[in-house]
């Protein structure tokens, strides 16, 4: 694993007011982020959880990124996780896997990138530490009761939808 230090010298200036208040906040098993179009709610979120994925921990993260329909994902969701990854500077040292919509980071965290429109794809994959639901009121109270059910491995600590 390769050890990773970022340094943001205005740090205020790369994270908006909202996220960089709960920067490193992981107190709440589901955070919600609301707000009108164009308001940094995606952007903030995306900042936030590659944060998250890059810090030292005991086991590296596992991070499902979901949108509610899988083809809506290549141009939206991966697109700004990976823009993040590139500002951030360490796009270059992921590997991504296109045809599992996978990428590793350099730590060993793993982001994976599902669409719920077949919730039994969801039910096989284990070991995940954090969702991210983009697009949270496109999903039905019974998506999150099963992702809920996607986070009980014992070993990560902070675990967060």
């Amino acid at each position: 694993m390769t050890s990773l230090k970022l340094n943001f010298n205005h740090p205020e200036k790369v994270f908006n007011k909202n996220i960089y208040d709960v920067l490193f906040n992981y107190d709440y098993f589901t955070e919600v982020h609301y707000g009108g179009g164009s308001s940094g709610k995606s952007h903030g979120v995306i900042q936030k959880v590659v944060l998250k994925a890059l810090n030292k921990w005991k086991y590296p993260r596992r991070i499902l990124w979901l949108r509610k329909v899988q083809s809506t994902i290549k141009d939206s969701l991966f697109e700004d996780v990976k823009d993040c990854l590139i500002n951030f500077g360490v796009w270059d040292m992921c590997l991504w896997n296109k045809t599992d919509n996978k990428v590793k980071l350099p730590n060993g965290a793993i982001f994976l990138f599902k669409g719920l429109d077949n919730p039994e794809k969801i039910k096989s994959i284990k070991g995940i530490s954090d969702i991210v639901m983009e697009e949270a009121s496109e999903f039905t109270l019974n998506d999150y009761t099963q992702l809920t059910l996607r986070l009980r491995e014992r070993k990560h600590l902070n675990k967060q939808i």
